[in-house]
């Protein structure tokens, strides 16, 4: 059952209700309180949203939003969107949240894994790059 909104925007209010179907998930049948409580959710992540982007729907706007409703749905991070759902993460602090705050345990323990390569490689480099440097520095 699609929201009610009334914000005046076609995009704000498409945005308002693919956030309440993201906050749902696959759970097909929802308790109409429930729905309800879900949809006043997917309200304020996106009023939180909009205030986030200066009272516009610009470029920041969108990929917000967008990033938003496809994290909610990720299915390898469930917890995201129960978390969410039931306010454990609150509306504001959800809008505010970037891509890594969002990404799941295991998202997160990958990618401190690639930093730690990406640190130790560029270290590498630099030794290298210093030992070149002396090198060249003593046939001068």
């Amino acid at each position: 059952m699609p929201v009610q909104v009334l914000t005046g925007d076609k995009f704000r209010d498409n945005c308002i209700n693919l956030i309440h179907k993201a906050l749902i998930g696959d759970d097909k049948v929802k308790i109409n309180e429930e729905e309800s409580r879900l949809a006043e959710k997917a309200k304020l992540i996106e009023q939180y949203i909009y205030r986030n982007s200066n009272y516009t729907v610009n470029k920041n706007y969108k990929d917000t939003a967008r990033s938003k409703i496809w994290n909610l749905k990720d299915k390898k991070n469930p917890e995201l969107r129960q978390n969410v759902a039931e306010g454990s993460i609150n509306e504001e602090e959800f809008a505010q949240m970037d891509a890594e705050a969002m990404a799941s345990k295991e998202r997160k323990r990958q990618n401190i894994i690639i930093r730690k390569n990406s640190l130790a490689s560029s270290i590498a480099d630099l030794s290298d790059l210093d030992r070149s440097n002396i090198v060249n520095n003593r046939n001068v």
